[in-house]
């Protein structure tokens, strides 16, 4: 064969092989799945996310900004305690449901709430939903200023057990219903005022049936001999 003729077969040969490539290049990819494949793949991951925002959305995390915000929403924007009185709202993580002479000739009271709220586990991660929650809050007017004291009681958990406690997430409906509640206790016991809107405040949990039963050891609160079944004051 003469060497022209070889040189334009190879030639014809690499040209081809060059086409091919940049067709193969620019085709678009093929569809790894089925149209069918590809929806069942999008509703699991559909699934997949809402679990995951159920899981965020539970408020395990325990907010003391969220109390005071709502607190001085109900102050400023509802009017709840309109009095021209000025009042607060602290925490005291260590305080209990007892009141001594001493405190009560300075007049402090003291009243107890059953909440709902949920918890997370700092050890293991586990989560779980409470409908007794304990909330002490201490409460006085003194001239013109009226402080409230918050303590919101923590639980340990069933996986993991020991003295751990963890301290109650809320929702944001819940934190208002408990403070609703408050503000009744102070309208009641410091300005001696009786209103028709002793349930307004009431929390969910109250009544709604309790299914789950309450590990008692594993609750702060109940540890410490404060029970939560009935809402309580100290008049």
């Amino acid at each position: 064969m003469a060497a022209w003729k070889m040189k334009a077969m190879l030639s014809f040969v690499f040209q081809t092989h060059s086409c091919s490539q940049d067709i193969n290049r620019d085709a678009p990819a093929a569809e790894p799945h089925s149209p069918l494949e590809q929806h069942q793949r999008l509703i699991a991951s559909a699934g997949s996310s809402s679990v995951n925002r159920q899981s965020i959305n539970m408020d395990t995390e325990w907010t003391a900004s969220l109390w005071l915000d709502t607190f001085n929403e109900l102050l400023n924007e509802d009017n709840e305690l309109d009095y021209g009185d000025r009042w607060t709202l602290n925490f005291n993580y260590n305080q209990t449901d007892r009141v001594t002479e001493e405190e009560r000739r300075r007049g402090w009271k003291v009243s107890t709430y059953c909440a709902r709220g949920n918890f997370e586990c700092a050890s293991c991660t586990r989560t779980w939903a409470s409908a007794r929650v304990v909330l002490v809050f201490r409460y006085r007017l003194l001239r013109g200023q009226g402080t409230v004291i918050m303590r919101p009681f923590g639980q340990a958990c069933i996986r993991c057990r020991g003295n751990k406690f963890n301290l109650p997430g809320f929702a944001e409906k819940e934190v208002e219903q408990a403070l609703l509640r408050q503000f009744y206790k102070i309208r009641k016991n410091c300005y001696h005022e009786e209103d028709d809107d002793e349930d307004s405040g009431r929390s969910s949990s109250e009544s709604e049936a309790r299914t789950k039963p309450h590990e008692k050891n594993l609750c702060q609160a109940c540890r410490m001999g404060i029970c939560c079944v009935d809402d309580e004051d100290d008049d």
